[in-house]
């Protein structure tokens, strides 16, 4: 496989392809993690093996962290949630953000998650716009 080429595959083929690409371009591994939103440690990982192995390292380095507690139906009450303001799932409120969906889960489900498998929640499943982020 060539770094221009589109893998299909599990959900998070097509970033490591277009980190492939960033990389092959040159890009550093700062751009390329803010870019595709990884964190610096594994933007480093994905061009340690790319550098080692090429496009076809990187897709086959599988994937990583810890599976979701969350089943599939307890998964899609959490995106429905947020699809919708906070206080039409009896939280008071204004908007979403990455700790209140934190809390939901928490509430909801008995479930802590941390803030990075949170982020990463809301990256996988497109929910980005539905938060609002909180420095």
């Amino acid at each position: 496989m060539s770094a221009n080429d589109t893998p299909i595959g599990p959900r998070w083929s097509r970033r490591r392809a277009r980190a492939a690409r960033m990389l092959a371009a040159g890009m550093d591994i700062a751009q390329v993690a803010s870019e595709l939103g990884l964190s610096p440690a594994t933007a480093r990982r994905y061009e340690s093996a790319f550098v080692t192995g090429g496009a076809d390292a990187l897709l086959k380095m599988g994937d990583v962290g810890r599976r979701s507690r969350l089943s599939a139906d307890e998964l899609a009450r959490v995106v429905q949630a947020i699809r919708q303001p906070p206080d039409r799932v009896g939280l008071q409120w204004e908007c979403w953000t990455n700790s209140l969906v934190q809390r939901f889960i928490e509430r909801e489900f008995r479930i802590c998650y941390s803030y990075s498998h949170i982020n990463r929640l809301i990256r996988d499943h497109g929910l980005q716009h539905w938060i609002r982020q909180v420095s």
